[in-house]
């Protein structure tokens, strides 16, 4: 498989392990909050829900140790999150100029996390970038069917007046793959939580360890610049 990057004018972003490094991080914060609610959960109790969106990352963890989920465990451990995530997260180099210069290229960019908008404020400002920066922000809030349904894709490129078939999906995880290619459109898997053997598998047409690897694949749209092959 891969991308057929003449057919993209449109790039569609997740947070969490594309934009910056912080599925552990959440772990941590889930393990953090609900032991204050009676339950001893462990890292690879969440590898099952990553990219779901946190009702499902942490209800789903409560439950296997038959405790009752509550919203306020996901507040909670929205609160340890962005208490830690500047200090703690680790950021990826050149994430905003690398956004940036898709802008200047011609690209339509939007951010599509199925995180609640709390935590996606947490992380932007981590990144030190804001929400216009984006021509589409969609979070877990502005759809009732989160990952692996394709709702949150197809919402952002409505919002960013494209056809699906024009964009491509940056995703780090099974679930967010899977809602990608039942949206209609193409995705990279970024290897920052699972092997590039996993994402292939799930139906990402390409995998690479980060974003960057948009700047040798897409030309300026209005521009001549020649395109760069990658393997």
């Amino acid at each position: 498989m891969s991308l057929n990057e003449k057919v993209i004018r449109g790039i569609i972003f997740d947070m969490d392990g594309v934009l910056i490094n912080s599925e552990q991080l959440m772990s941590k914060s889930a393990i953090l909050a609900l032991r204050e609610f009676g339950v001893e959960a462990q890292p690879q109790d969440f590898i099952p829900y990553m990219g779901q969106g946190e009702n499902s990352f942490l209800g789903n963890v409560a439950r296997k140790y038959n405790v009752e989920y509550q919203y306020a465990m996901k507040y909670r451990a929205y609160e340890i999150y962005d208490e830690l995530v500047c200090t703690e997260a680790e950021l990826f180099p050149h994430i905003k100029e690398t956004l940036n210069e898709l802008r200047k290229r011609g690209y339509r960019i939007s951010l599509a996390s199925g995180a609640d908008l709390m935590k996606v404020t947490s992380n932007i400002k981590a990144i030190e970038m804001e929400e216009e920066d984006f021509n589409a922000f969609v979070t877990g809030n502005d759809v009732t069917r989160n990952k692996p349904e394709p709702d949150i894709f197809l919402l952002a490129a409505e919002r960013m007046k494209l056809n699906p078939a024009y964009c491509l999906v940056c995703e780090d995880t099974i679930s967010g793959i899977k809602a990608a290619k039942s949206a209609g459109m193409q995705c990279l898997g970024i290897t920052s939580s699972l092997q590039s053997e996993v994402l292939k598998n799930s139906g990402a047409d390409m995998t690479s360890e980060s974003i960057h690897v948009l700047l040798e694949l897409l030309a300026p749209l209005r521009g001549t610049t020649n395109r760069r092959k990658v393997v």
